[in-house]
């Protein structure tokens, strides 16, 4: 099967069914491309769920359980009416999620000094982008500004901001915390909303 097999199927679940009948016949290359393909565009959940459930390796009864289970509404990324843009959306970087979901802790128990020290030297942030973020009038605003920085940095920024908070024992809990922080679909589709 091809994609002129997969574009002329009559409906989204006729596609998707075809779609699995690639998988299944193509075994474990094509399913582990499938699974990633899931976890990318931001079915975190239902990738878990697969590799859980088909590892080492998926079965044919496993894969075709999950096509007669299969609705549109679980799949609607394979939709070829869907616009490419809002596809490459889903593509939130995960460190910017793990960011947002541990903002509170970050605003409230940080000390920033330090940390904007640290990312300036590391050309992450510039001076004067040090100087903006001292100017908030307290703690938690300083904070603020900070993190609105880091959420427009690149994930380098994320990883130097990590090793910030481990130079200072009393933040190693905190770097590990966030940097272990699950993110679901729900948390990929939220932030998406915020986006927008």
């Amino acid at each position: 099967m091809t994609d002129a097999v997969l574009n002329n199927s009559l409906g989204q679940d006729d596609q998707n069914k075809a779609l699995l009948d690639i998988v299944i016949k193509r075994r474990e290359p094509a399913y582990s491309v499938f699974v990633d393909g899931l976890r990318i565009y931001g079915y975190e959940d239902i990738a878990n769920d697969l590799k859980c459930d088909f590892s080492p390796s998926p079965t044919s009864a496993h894969l075709l359980k999950l096509k007669a289970n299969m609705t549109s509404d679980e799949f609607h990324f394979l939709d070829p009416t869907v616009e490419k843009n809002s596809l490459s959306d889903w593509n939130v970087p995960l460190y910017k999620v793990r960011l947002q979901k541990n903002y509170l802790k970050i605003i409230t128990d940080v000390q920033h000094e330090n940390i904007v020290d640290h990312l300036i030297s590391r050309e992450v942030l510039s001076v004067d982008n040090g100087k903006k973020i001292d100017s908030g009038k307290t703690p938690q605003e300083k904070n603020r500004n900070l993190m609105d920085m880091l959420l427009r940095k690149s994930e380098q920024g994320f990883n130097e901001f990590l090793k910030a908070l481990r130079k200072d024992s009393i933040y190693a809990d905190l770097a590990e915390q966030i940097e272990k922080t699950e993110v679901t679909s729900t948390d990929m589709a939220t932030f998406h909303k915020c986006l927008k």
